[in-house]
């Protein structure tokens, strides 16, 4: 365990954070607490406390993987008491200096989680964290409405399709992504593998093919539990060779009959706000942004 408390910084973090500073009347401190390994999906985590006078008002972690569970980069995470925020700045500061030299930072904002994003924001953003991705979110609801049938696609789930020739059709179809996550995954881990980890980490969604009658691929959507009785759209894409024929609203109609057939009763799904295709979409075949206050900022920083 290690205690920054006053201004007695530890020399290490005052050197890789020269503009640490303690709160007024030096009655914050800084505690690192020995790393942890308890089968979190991101791995081990370096906890750390701030306490003010003694009392815990912010903690954070550092974790070993991104956000996304894999190795491109490392999770920042800090919850604080209200009124608190300068103590999680402090926080982000100490999980910055624990990072090692090389390592690619992220950090999660999310308006339907976090009571004040702004501040949240405000919060990474004065740690040098700037903004890499922002999510608009959609909510659709099965309330027994009549869903359109897909008339110009047939489906065939990953099992017949086969796990090679789906994987193939993944990398095509990322080709190019307005997602600006997926976009630079994909380009520091080829498309290939990208895929093949993208499908590893989504076993237990349903994976479809859509084809044209004579067989032809077109595009691909996979539909997995969000939270209990609430799905989401994993993934969905169109064929680079097949953009612009409408072929995103016959994904989004057998998505949501898969969805129904699933059992789930609502679906949450969110996407790039510079994909407006995708937005459009969404909102054509029954997804509303405005019933849900899903949105979110992803940030990234180097050290």
């Amino acid at each position: 365990m290690t205690r920054v408390l006053g201004r007695s910084i530890d020399p290490i973090i005052r050197e890789q954070c020269p503009h640490i500073l303690c709160l007024e009347d030096d009655v914050t401190s800084i505690i690192r607490l020995d790393a942890v390994e308890d089968g979190r999906p991101l791995g081990p985590r370096i906890p750390f406390v701030a306490e003010s006078e003694g009392v815990p008002v912010a903690h954070g972690d550092l974790m070993a993987r991104s956000w996304m569970g894999d190795e491109t980069g490392r999770l920042v995470d800090v919850r604080w008491e209200p009124g608190h925020s300068e103590a999680a700045r402090l926080v982000v500061e100490a999980a910055i200096a624990a990072a090692r030299p090389g390592d690619v930072l992220n950090a999660a904002t999310n308006a339907e989680i976090h009571p004040d994003p702004s501040e949240r924001v405000a919060v990474f953003e004065s740690g040098g964290f700037t903004l890499w991705q922002e999510k608009e979110g959609f909510r659709w609801a099965d309330e027994g409405q009549d869903l359109p049938v897909p008339q110009r696609i047939t489906a065939r789930p990953l099992s017949e399709v086969g796990a090679g020739r789906f994987a193939a059709a993944l990398a095509a179809c990322s080709a190019d992504t307005l997602d600006r996550i997926d976009r630079d995954a994909i380009t520091a881990m080829t498309p290939s593998a990208w895929a093949q980890a993208f499908l590893d980490a989504s076993q237990d969604s349903t994976w479809l093919l859509a084809e044209e009658a004579e067989g032809t691929a077109v595009g691909l959507v996979s539909v997995g539990e969000f939270d209990p009785g609430v799905g989401t759209i994993t993934y969905i894409a169109v064929l680079p060779g097949q953009r612009g024929r409408g072929y995103v609203d016959e994904l989004l109609k057998l998505a949501n009959r898969t969805a129904r057939e699933l059992g789930f009763r609502a679906m949450l799904s969110d996407t790039d706000v510079l994909n407006t295709p995708m937005q459009l979409a969404f909102h054509r075949n029954g997804h509303s942004a405005q019933a849900t206050a899903w949105h979110k900022w992803m940030h990234q920083r180097a050290v």
